[in-house]
């Protein structure tokens, strides 16, 4: 069911409610971006990205399922390494769509089986240094939806964050990671494209518990990435490049800011997004990738100013 009000689009489904604000400021950082790899280097389908490192990036491509190891080359980022990705049994495709480099590991969202794909099948990977998953968790708790319209982006909130912020659960008890035996040091979170919805969850040996779940301030999401004490969502053309940022504000993550994309950053389909950890001369390296490989280009670099 969709609510139009002025100014606002709220979306209601399975109890989850999400609101997109229209308006939008500046992206708070340089106008100017440009190309980050080669050409015709990953072709279409390159999908989630995240920083290791300062001079370590990770990117999945989602078919055929592939994860790459980044690392500098003057202004481009080349490939290092790269290995196929399977499920933990040493079968299918995964439908790689996001991947996070956590202390815990690094992990990857899938939406489906690609040779399977006409059934959703919502999961996070673990991955270690072979292309078979060492771990792999069912995603309870999220809508049912389209098998194409499934996770896309994840990243990692570490429980000492949560914690010191008096983050609450959907049920209102404050966040105690005790509560969650051999889940790691953090919670990941997952992005759903066809809602726009953020679920949290706790990796466990027994598998994976949603935690908490709210609104993106986006009606779709690509990717997600954390930085520090904010969490971003991003879109793609869909929702013309826009970010948001979500913080914890008594106990719950709320949107607090929706920026435009980069001035001169292509309107095209920007399925990851990314930002390094070390400021340098006030400034952060945003990466995005886009999906459709436009132009013999799927990474495209920027920055982010720290004080934003």
């Amino acid at each position: 069911m969709r609510i139009k009000t002025i100014g606002v689009l709220t979306v209601l489904t399975l109890g989850l409610t999400i609101s997109t604000a229209d308006a939008a400021t500046a992206w708070p950082g340089a106008a100017a971006t440009q190309t980050a790899d080669g050409s015709n280097v990953f072709g279409k389908n390159l999908s989630g990205v995240s920083f290791e490192s300062q001079g370590v990036v990770w990117a999945v491509k989602n078919g055929p399922s592939t994860l790459y190891r980044l690392v500098p080359s003057g202004s481009t980022w080349k490939v290092e390494s790269k290995r196929s990705l399977k499920f933990r049994n040493g079968g299918g495709d995964p439908d790689a769509e996001g991947v996070v480099s956590t202390p815990d590991g690094l992990f990857v969202v899938s939406e489906r089986d690609n040779d399977n794909g006409d059934v959703s099948s919502p999961m996070v990977l673990k991955v270690g240094t072979g292309s078979n998953a060492t771990n792999e968790w069912k995603l309870p708790g999220m809508p049912s939806v389209e098998p194409n319209e499934g996770p896309e982006g994840i990243s990692w909130i570490p429980d000492s964050f949560l914690t010191a912020q008096g983050f609450r659960d959907d049920a209102g008890k404050v966040y105690n990671p005790a509560d969650y035996p051999n889940h790691g040091t953090g919670l990941v979170a997952v992005g759903l494209e066809a809602t726009g919805g953020i679920f949290l969850y706790a990796l466990q040996d027994s598998g994976a518990k949603l935690v908490a779940k709210f609104a993106s301030g986006q009606k779709e999401v690509m990717d997600l990435e954390w930085e520090g004490s904010r969490l971003w969502a991003t879109c793609d053309n869909n929702c013309s490049g826009r970010a948001t940022t979500l913080a914890i504000t008594n106990g719950k993550f709320t949107l607090k800011a929706t920026y435009d994309r980069p001035a001169k950053l292509p309107n095209v389909n920007l399925e990851g997004f990314a930002l390094a950890p070390t400021c340098v001369n006030g400034k952060k390296t945003a990466l995005w990738t886009d999906d459709d490989n436009t132009k013999g280009h799927a990474l495209h670099t920027g920055s982010l100013n720290c004080t934003a």
